[in-house]
Formats: C-alpha cells, structure tokens, sequence
C-alpha cells in the first residue's frame, strides 16, 4: 500500500473515511498554531469509534492542542496509555475528570506512582497484561517486553493494519513483530509513532529499516523518539511510502 494512496487533510473527519488519525502532541509541529513539546499523543477515529493513544506530557498544553486540533474530550471512548514515562500519560489526568465515563487502559506493569496518580483523579484504569479488543477492530497488544515494557495500538482496516507506537522501548521490530503474529501476520499497511532511535547512529539503524521492510511495513510516519538521522534514513528507504508527523496533523485512510 503506497502512502501516497493515504490521504492527508487538515479537516474534519470525511464521512468516506475508515480511519482518521490526528496527532495531538509530538516534539515537531505540522501546524503553525499547534505547540511542540516532547512527547507523544494521538487521537484514532475507526468506523465511528474515538480512541485515544497517549496523551503527552504537559496536561494543559496537550488539552489546548486537543481543543485546536477539534477534539471534543466528550467524544474520546477510551484510552490507551503505552506505557508509564510522564511524556506519554501527563494529559491523561486533566483528560479524565472531563470526560470521566472514558475507559483507560494500562498495563499491569506499569510502576505504582502510576496507579497512585491515577486514583488521585479518581480514574481506575484498567489493567491490561495481554492482548485485547478496545474498540470494534481496534487492539492494544498487550504487554511486550522491555525496560520499560510498552503496548501498542494496532487497527485492522479493510485494507490492512495500521499500527501506532509510543516509544517503542522494547524495539521497533519486536513492536511490530508482536503485532504481525497477534494480528495474522500480513504486514502493516501504515506504522506511525515513536521508533525511538534517537541515539542510534547510522550503522545499527541500517538493519532495523532493512527488518521493517522485510516484515512488510509498506509506509512509515516515525514521530516524537525517532531522530532526525532515522527519519532522514527511512525516507530514502521507503521513498514516497515515507511521510513526516508532527502535532496536528492529520491522516485519513478511505
């Protein structure tokens, strides 16, 4: 699947559209009136069904870029937290008291201070160790291994998954790895988020562009972790299939 074949606006959700993906919070911007701060949040839109996927640092800059990028918090079902540094569940305690009827998922691993923080919000999050359905085709992976362990987002669009990641911790292949044997092992149509390969130099990024490929990635779109070097790297590999991200952009998939 060519990216070119996604379709990138800067609008409300095309009612033709089976998926949508705003990023609300990333360390770039693709918006002049949206702030960048270091990292990670987006909001997913499958067939009807809102779900959110971290929620960044900042509480209240990631609930100003949610209202410009025209988010209403009303309308987020649940969340998925990756997993538990405060640059990806910081918004999640000024989210949930305006939107308490929202499920937050986490993973049984996370440390205590997360589950403390989160009763002081009177959210109970809840606990997730392996996979599991969140929405209609919509599934954390569960736990992967790692320091820390994370989980990811993978959605099964008619035309082939599209998976988000946080960090990536547990590395990049063994993220999508994980996704490809849950989820049937056909490739990833789309896979965007934290690669987290910013302190990698050229020589051990090489072989993990190369794996990518060789599982079936067709298009990438790396955020937030990734590096200016490995963003620069996967674009000459996968050319046009390649795109930038950024707090508010949006991506729509028809």
């Amino acid at each position: 699947m060519k990216l070119t074949a996604l379709v990138l606006v800067f609008a409300s959700l095309s009612v033709a559209a089976e998926l949508e993906i705003r990023v609300i919070y990333d360390n770039t911007s693709a918006r002049s009136d949206m702030t960048e701060d270091w990292g990670y949040a987006a909001v997913v839109t499958f067939r009807g069904r809102r779900v959110l996927f971290d929620s960044g640092t900042k509480p209240p800059l990631f609930m100003e870029n949610l209202k410009k990028a025209g988010v209403d918090p009303a309308s987020i079902e649940s969340a998925v937290i990756s997993h538990d540094h405060a640059d990806h569940r910081g918004g999640i305690h000024l989210l949930h008291p305006r939107n308490p009827s929202m499920t937050v998922f986490y993973l049984d691993k996370f440390i205590p201070a997360a589950f403390t923080e989160a009763e002081a919000v009177h959210m109970k999050p809840v606990r997730v160790t392996g996979p599991r359905e969140i929405a209609p085709g919509v599934f954390t992976t569960g736990i992967v291994e790692g320091e820390p362990p994370e989980q990811s987002l993978v959605i099964e669009t008619s035309k082939g998954i599209v998976m988000l990641t946080g960090c990536s911790h547990p590395g990049i292949v063994k993220m999508v790895e994980a996704a490809e044997r849950q989820r049937g092992g056909n490739g990833i149509r789309l896979l965007v988020g934290g690669f987290h390969l910013f302190r990698m130099d050229a020589a051990r990024i090489a072989p993990i562009v190369s794996k990518l490929q060789a599982l079936r990635v067709s298009s990438v779109m790396p955020a937030h972790c990734s590096g200016d070097l490995a963003k620069q790297m996967f674009q000459k590999a996968f050319g046009k299939d390649y795109d930038t991200a950024g707090a508010g952009k949006v991506v729509t998939l028809d």
